[in-house]
Order: structure tokens, then C-alpha cells, then sequence
């Protein structure tokens, strides 16, 4: 069996059931811990640039583009 990171294993779960995605995004805000919800926020990225079908370039560009957004979004709504 081929091992496979724990964000590649949360992205494909993510896909699978995207209220799951919901439910655990919801869940970690309220929890207010932001390394956690950066970790939610990167494994979420990558679902969703598995999705778009870009190769491994696109896919880092994406992904730390996608994630620098994510991070000004959640720092200007922290105050």
C-alpha cells in the first residue's frame, strides 16, 4: 500500500463529504485555535485544487495563493 500524507487523506474525506467539511470548519472557528484552523484551512486547499485538476506547479501556486487569502481573510476578521 502506498502511504499517503495526512492532508492528502483529509482532502479526499473533505471531497467525499463536503458537509463533513462544513460541519468541521464550523467547529474549529468556534474553537478559535488559529494553527488549527490553518491546518483545516491548507487541507481544505488542497481539495479543492485536486478538484480544479492542476498539475503539481499550479497546485503550489494555488495552494499558497489560496492560503495566503484565507489567512488575510481570518486575520481582518480577528480584529
Amino acid at each position: 500500500m502506498k502511504d499517503r500524507s495526512h492532508d492528502t487523506v483529509m482532502a479526499e474525506c473533505f471531497r467525499a463529504d463536503p458537509h463533513y467539511a462544513a460541519e468541521l470548519l464550523a467547529e474549529v472557528r468556534r474553537e478559535g485555535n488559529p494553527a488549527e484552523l490553518a491546518i483545516l484551512l491548507r487541507q481544505m486547499t488542497t481539495a479543492s485544487v485536486d478538484v480544479a485538476g492542476l498539475d503539481d506547479t499550479e497546485t503550489d501556486r494555488a495552494t499558497s495563493a489560496d492560503f495566503e487569502e484565507a489567512m488575510r481573510a481570518l486575520r481582518q476578521a480577528c480584529g
